[in-house]
């Protein structure tokens, strides 16, 4: 399910349609990357001063991120992220979105499942849509 709100003052004509296309496909898009494991292509769609908050509240910077994704000891690798309720905010060159995602992955040799709530904050920049923060909780954990 997607839904969808915007401040249509700060958005002329039906640029607030083209915008909420384009995050959806960014939202779409950034999951496959990750089960791909393509961090030069992820890192693309970054902000220079992005920051990840993950689900212990460790919060860490676009370098920290991509180490940790880039690291060949990782010990959990994401199998598969399937997005669901997927909520767009639209507020001009910015853009919030919120959305509950299933992930398989792969961890100490199992496969688990999890399901996460995850906030995305995008700003526009040269045209162009990037991730500014995220921040990622468990659901029942």
């Amino acid at each position: 399910m997607i839904r969808r709100t915007f401040d249509a003052k700060s958005i002329p004509g039906n640029g607030y349609l083209v915008c909420d296309a384009e995050i959806k496909a960014l939202e779409l898009k950034l999951p496959e990357l990750i089960v791909q494991a393509d961090w030069d292509e992820y890192a693309k769609h970054l902000a220079s001063d992005y920051l990840h908050t993950r689900d212990n509240g460790q919060v860490e910077n676009k370098e920290e991120t991509m180490a940790a994704l880039r690291d060949i000891k990782r010990k959990i690798i994401v199998m598969e992220m399937e997005p669901d309720d997927l909520l767009i905010h639209i507020y001009g060159d910015t853009a919030i979105s919120s959305a509950k995602f299933t992930i398989r992955v792969r961890e100490a040799g199992q496969v688990k499942s999890r399901v996460i709530r995850q906030s995305d904050v995008f700003a526009k920049n040269d045209g162009q849509w990037l991730l500014v923060a995220e921040q990622a909780t468990v659901v029942g954990k």
